[in-house]
């Protein structure tokens, strides 16, 4: 079979990069940065790599199917808009302040800028919040691997860790940026020929939108794809809260390029400012490309599946859209290709989540309690990384939901607790713990009750409220500090 023969080769690879890096790694600030000297290529394409997962690829692609363009387009708008944002406004000043404090985490970032409660508190939500984010990233890979290859789910879940798990915990950050620099050409690759496989095989792209304009959908006619508020998860549209809805889960999904620290480390790590310069132009066209042709295809859906299948079972899961699509429109020889570019997709995340949660437990919370010399702290990060990617795996075997809705809930609390505090540390004159630390905390809490409590009534995302309460809180504090510290006189 000559899916699993490209795949078996892949993972080969992977691995063997991580022990050819593992020879590299000298030190604490290797296996945790790379040694602070990549250049604009990996750093762009890591960014862009570790940023779409299979929740892009089968979660924001998929959902179309639900949702039609009108999720499309915000989540390209988004997606485009923020990581320029990203580039412009957050990585400078976040090089700068890193390599002033000699930081080797983000959370590190916090303790130099505010204090140790804030570094400890900020770490504690990275472990939390991504062994759930990661749960949707396994599930991503398990339905592929199960629908493409007919591979039990359990067994896909196991293959998937098991891989990542070995060249990460080898090869620390060297490995991860590596392998990112191969899946990120493989991710882009495969977006862009699914996107053009799929417009090929419905005649154009003209006879595609005219095609899909004329079909009956199980929501109504094909024109409803293209309008904004029609159509959706029927208890949304029934509230008439559809296009709240939309807007604030792509925002959410979005605006995590700002504040994500998988994603940010990555201008720590960079060499100089100028790989950053460079970068805020490459990286945002990658993730264009990326988001314009991939999260286009699930209305397209609505004119092949229901040729083979009963479309009833993808609305209720759109996560199992694309690999339908692919599987039925693609060769053998293409298929190969496609499919290791969404595992690819899954890998390039997983191994920055899982890097970023293991050396954030032990340098900022192990180390900073009882400090470590840098044999025991590498010793112990390399076990973090098997223990922090395997919790998830038991999770992904019966996951709560589909994967834009974990993603999306994951990427609200971080997003929430660390976008604020991460400005003040750039931007602010005299930064304070008090109020960092109580906007860490008290949008955490807003995002998990609104979510609990509120989401399905408004059907608004969490990040929104979360990061509302975030500012008043952080402004409330430093505002309520500066009126009882006494003037100097």
């Amino acid at each position: 079979m000559i899916e699993l023969a490209v795949l078996v080769a892949y993972l080969i690879v992977m691995v063997l990069i991580g022990v050819y890096e593992y020879r590299k790694t000298k030190g604490m600030l290797d296996y945790y940065l790379a040694g602070k000297n990549l250049g604009v290529l990996i750093v762009s394409f890591s960014f862009f790599a570790t940023y779409f997962s299979t929740a892009a690829f089968l979660g924001g692609g998929g959902f179309g199917f639900v949702a039609g363009f009108q999720w499309s387009a915000f989540l390209i708008f988004f997606h485009i808009l923020f990581a320029i944002i990203a580039w412009l406004v957050i990585a400078p000043p976040m090089k700068r302040l890193a390599d002033k404090f000699g930081s080797l985490t983000i959370p590190e970032i916090f303790g130099m800028n505010f204090g140790k409660a804030s570094q400890i508190t900020s770490s504690v939500i990275i472990i939390l919040f991504f062994q759930f984010y990661m749960v949707s990233i396994y599930k991503g890979a398990g339905n592929l691997l199960e629908v493409m290859l007919g591979i039990d789910y359990k067994m896909a879940l196991m293959l998937t860790a098991i891989v990542v798990v070995v060249y990460t915990a080898v090869g620390g950050f060297r490995a991860v940026v590596m392998t990112d620099l191969i899946q990120g050409i493989l991710v882009l690759f495969g977006g862009i020929l699914l996107f053009s496989a799929i417009i090929f095989h419905l005649g154009g792209p003209f006879n595609a939108i005219d095609s899909l304009s004329k079909v009956e959908t199980l929501m109504g006619s094909g024109r409803n794809l293209f309008e904004f508020g029609k159509i959706g998860p029927p208890p949304i549209v029934k509230a008439g809260m559809i296009i709240p809805f939309i807007l604030s889960l792509t925002f959410a999904i979005s605006i995590a390029q700002l504040a994500s620290p998988q994603l940010v480390v990555r201008f720590v790590a960079a060499r100089d400012e100028r790989v950053i310069q460079k970068g805020a132009i490459l990286t945002p066209l990658l993730i264009g490309v990326f988001a314009l042709c991939v999260f286009s295809i699930g209305p397209f859906g609505w004119l092949i599946i229901p040729q083979y299948d009963d479309p009833v079972k993808y609305l209720k899961n759109s996560d199992l859209v694309i690999p339908f699509i692919a599987m039925k429109l693609f060769p053998a020889g293409l298929n190969a290709l496609l499919l290791t570019a969404i595992v690819a997709a899954a890998m390039s995340t997983i191994n920055s989540l899982v890097h970023v949660i293991a050396t954030s437990f032990v340098r900022d919370v192990v180390h900073l309690s009882k400090p470590l010399d840098e044999r025991r702290e590498l010793i112990m990060t390399r076990i973090a990384v098997f223990v922090f990617a395997l919790i998830p795996v038991l999770l992904a075997i019966n996951p709560p939901d589909i994967i834009v809705v974990i993603v999306g809930l994951s990427f609200s609390v971080i997003t929430s607790a660390f976008l604020i505090p991460l400005l003040s540390s750039f931007y602010s004159q005299k930064p304070s713990e008090a109020p960092a630390l109580a906007s860490m905390i008290v949008s955490v809490v807003v995002c998990i009750v609104w979510y609990l409590y509120f989401y399905r009534t408004y059907w608004i995302y969490p990040v929104v409220p979360g990061l509302i309460a975030s500012f008043i809180t952080y402004a409330v504090f430093w505002k309520t500090e500066k009126v009882l510290t006494p003037t100097p006189t």
